[in-house]
C-alpha cells in the first residue's frame, strides 16, 4: 500500500505515520523489514517525505545501521530520497545523518547500500552548512573509497558528492586535500567515463581557487599533463572544465604553476584548442588561461614567438559572442602592448585595429583594456597616423568620461606628438576634452602618473 501515491496522500491527511514508526522498532524481522521497504516507497512522493520530515528521518537513519542487509538497503534509499529534497536536507544533518551514513559506508560492502550511500551524500553536500560537517567529520575519506568503487553509479555519485564538497571555503577545501582526496581525484580524472572526468575536473577547478597552497600540492600531483591532455577531448563539457582547473592553477601568487604548465608543453596545447573549438565557453577559458600566463615575461614571449597565436587571438575577438571572451582577449592584447619589440607583431596580426574596435564596445572593462592598449601604442611613432586613420580618436574622447579618462588622455597626447592628426583631434573634441579633464596642467608625465596610480588601485 505504500508503494501508492493516492496512499502517501492520505496517510499524509491523516499524520499515520506512527503507524509504520511503530512496526519499525517491532522485534519482528519480517515486520522491521515491511517498515524499512515502507519508508523507501513513501520517501518516492512529496507528500511522503513531508511525512517523514521530522520523526520518521530519525526512524530511518537508525535502519541503516540494522543487522539485516534488506532493511539496510531500503532505509539508506530512503534516506538518499529524502537527501534529494531541499525541504528535507537539514533535519537530515540535524538528526545525525552525515555520521551515521558515512560509518554505514565505511562498515558495508554491499553495492545497492553503498550506491544509495553515495547518492545520499552527493544531496547532502549541495547544502553549504552541511557540506562544512562532512567536511569536519572527514567524508571525503569516504568517498574516496566509494569513488574506486567497481560499481558505475557508486562512481558516479561519489565523484558528484567530492565536487559539491570542493566548492566551500578556503579552509575547507585545504582540509579536504589535507585528508588525501588528490589521488583518487588524479585517477577520477583518467578514468573511462565521461561523467566522472568531468567531475574530476570541475573538483580540482574549485579545490584550486583561494587557495595557494592548494594549488601548490595539485601541481605537484601530476595534475597538469592530466588536465592538458582533456582539453584535447572532443567533448566540450570536459574540456571546458578541464580549462578552467588550468585557470584555477595559475591564478597563483607562485610563479611556479605558470612555468609548470608552459613546462609540460601547455603552450602549444592552448593553441591546438584555440584552433579547433567552436563553443564560446572553451574559447574565453583557453583566452583567460593565455592572459594569465602571459603575466609572466618568459611564458609572453614563447607564447609570442608562435606566430599563430596573436592572429588567432584577435581572429576571436573579432568574432566573439560573449563580452568576457572579448574581455579575456582585450587583457591579453593589452598585456602584449606594454613590450615595444612586440608592437610589429601587433600590427601584422591586425592587432591595431582591434583596438580602436574594444574602445567602442558598451563594456567599461573592456575599454579600459582598449585605453591601455592603445596609451601604450600611441608612443610608437609609426603607429600615431594609422591609429588615427582607424578611427581612434573618436571613441577615446569619450572615454574621458569613464574610469579609463587616464589612459585614454595619455592616448591622445600621444597621438598629438604627430601633427597630421592635430586637425582630427581638434574636430573629434579632443583638445577641449583634455583641457576640462586634466586642467591647464596637462602633460604627458603627469597623466601617466595618474594613469598608473589608477592602476595600481584596480590591481
Amino acid at each position: 500500500m505504500a508503494s501508492s501515491v493516492e496512499v502517501h496522500r492520505s496517510l499524509y491527511a491523516e499524520d499515520a505515520l506512527s503507524l509504520y514508526l511503530g512496526i519499525s522498532t517491532s522485534d519482528s524481522l519480517d515486520y522491521q523489514r515491511s517498515a524499512a521497504a515502507s519508508f523507501s516507497a513513501m520517501s518516492q512522493s512529496e507528500e511522503g517525505r513531508l511525512m517523514m520530515k521530522k520523526d520518521g528521518i530519525s526512524a530511518v537513519l537508525r535502519l541503516c545501521s540494522h543487522a539485516d542487509q534488506h532493511v539496510r538497503r531500503n532505509a539508506v534509499c530512503a534516506v538518499a530520497n529524502l537527501a534529494a529534497s531541499p525541504e528535507t536536507r537539514q533535519y537530515i544533518a540535524l538528526k545525525g545523518g552525515v555520521e551515521v551514513i558515512r560509518f554505514a559506508s565505511a562498515a558495508n560492502s554491499d553495492v545497492d547500500f553503498l550506491r544509495d550511500a553515495a547518492r545520499t551524500m552527493s544531496s547532502l553536500a549541495v547544502d553549504t552548512a552541511i557540506r562544512e560537517a562532512m567536511v569536519s567529520q572527514e567524508v571525503p575519506k569516504a568517498l574516496s573509497k566509494l569513488a574506486k568503487s567497481a560499481d558505475s553509479e557508486t562512481q558516479r555519485f561519489a565523484s558528484l558528492a567530492l565536487c559539491n564538497l570542493c566548492v566551500g571555503t578556503q579552509k575547507q577545501k585545504e582540509s579536504i586535500v589535507q585528508q588525501g582526496v588528490l589521488r583518487i581525484l588524479l585517477f577520477i580524472l583518467r578514468y573511462p567515463d565521461l561523467e566522472i572526468e568531468r567531475r574530476a575536473s570541475l573538483a580540482i577547478a574549485a579545490l584550486s581557487l583561494g587557495s595557494d597552497e592548494n594549488r601548490i600540492q595539485i601541481v605537484g600531483s601530476g595534475f597538469v599533463r592530466s588536465l592538458l591532455e582533456a582539453t584535447s577531448y572532443p567533448d566540450l563539457k570536459l574540456r571546458h572544465f578541464a580549462l578552467l582547473a588550468l585557470n584555477g592553477l595559475v591564478l597563483s601568487t607562485d610563479p611556479k604553476t605558470k612555468h609548470h604548465v608552459a613546462q609540460e608543453n601547455g603552450i602549444s596545447s592552448l593553441l591546438s584548442v584555440l584552433k579547433s573549438c567552436k563553443d564560446d565557453e572553451s574559447v574565453h577559458a583557453c583566452i583567460y588561461l593565455l592572459g594569465s600566463l602571459a603575466e609572466n615575461v618568459d611564458i609572453l614571449k614563447a607564447i609570442i614567438d608562435m606566430d599563430s597565436f596573436l592572429p588567432l587571438v584577435v581572429q576571436k575577438l573579432e568574432h566573439a559572442e560573449s563580452i568576457e571572451t572579448k574581455r579575456s582577449a582585450a587583457y591579453f592584447l593589452a598585456l602584449v602592448s606594454e613590450y615595444p619589440e612586440y608592437h610589429r607583431r601587433l600590427q601584422e596580426a591586425n592587432a591595431l585595429k582591434s583596438a580602436v574596435a574594444l574602445m567602442s564596445l558598451v563594456d567599461e572593462e573592456s575599454q579600459y583594456y582598449g585605453s591601455f592598449a592603445l596609451a601604450l601604442l600611441a608612443k610608437n611613432k609609426s603607429f600615431q597616423v594609422p591609429l588615427t586613420k582607424m578611427g581612434a580618436v573618436r571613441p577615446l574622447v569619450s572615454a574621458m568620461h569613464s574610469n579609463a579618462r587616464h589612459w585614454a588622455a595619455l592616448a591622445l597626447l600621444k597621438l598629438a606628438d604627430n601633427f597630421n592628426n592635430h586637425i582630427t583631434i581638434a574636430e573629434e573634441g579632443g583638445i577641449q576634452a583634455l583641457l576640462q579633464s586634466q586642467g591647464a596642467g596637462v602633460t604627458v608625465a603627469n597623466l601617466a602618473k595618474r594613469a598608473f596610480d589608477d592602476l595600481c588601485r584596480k590591481t
